[in-house]
């Protein structure tokens, strides 16, 4: 294989994936949208109708589940989850390597938790039903295997040295290159 098709499949494996991203993005901040739009319009109806619709605070909660779960993976994408280096830091490079491959290693196993676990917790909730909106209890947890989904996705572009970061600060960017 040529340098020259090795680069065009990395630029095609990029945009493909940053299409992705993208929606998914998109459908984080339609949902963060979806529950401003929603509780302000329950306020409204509650404080000057007197009359607050029975769907707005269960829609409005699963909204916020599916944005804890969404907000997730975007802080796994951009590096954002908790990392306590300071004592990694004063390690060897290579120790430093396999320490950086090993919490890669847990990160895919917490995507693939939750892919399955999320799956099983859809599965087993569509028998019952949320009171205020009718849908299925599996609603509540249908972000969950789509997070892990997009976890696991984050962590084997960045195994392989692809960034995932789109909002990387300067110092950051500097850091990263």
């Amino acid at each position: 294989m040529t340098p020259m098709n090795t680069r065009n499949e990395n630029g095609t494996l990029k945009r493909a994936w940053r299409a992705v991203d993208t929606v998914f993005e998109a459908f984080c901040i339609l949902c963060l949208v979806a529950t401003l739009l929603i509780v302000l319009w329950q306020v409204f109806s509650r404080e000057l109708l007197s009359n607050s619709p029975s769907w707005s605070e269960e829609t409005a909660r699963i909204l916020l589940v599916w944005i804890g779960f969404l907000g997730a993976a975007i802080g796994f994408r951009e590096g954002a989850h908790i990392a306590v280096t300071f004592l990694v830091d004063k390690f060897p490079a290579t120790l430093q390597s396999v320490i950086d491959r090993f919490v890669q290693v847990l990160l895919l196993g917490f995507g693939l938790f939750l892919v399955v676990q999320g799956t099983q917790f859809v599965i087993d909730a569509q028998t019952a039903s949320l009171a205020g909106t009718g849908l299925p209890r599996s609603v509540l947890y249908l972000m969950m295997p789509v997070a892990g989904a997009m976890i696991i996705l984050y962590t084997v572009l960045q195994a392989f040295g692809i960034s995932t970061q789109r909002y990387a600060e300067p110092d950051d960017a500097a850091e990263l290159g």
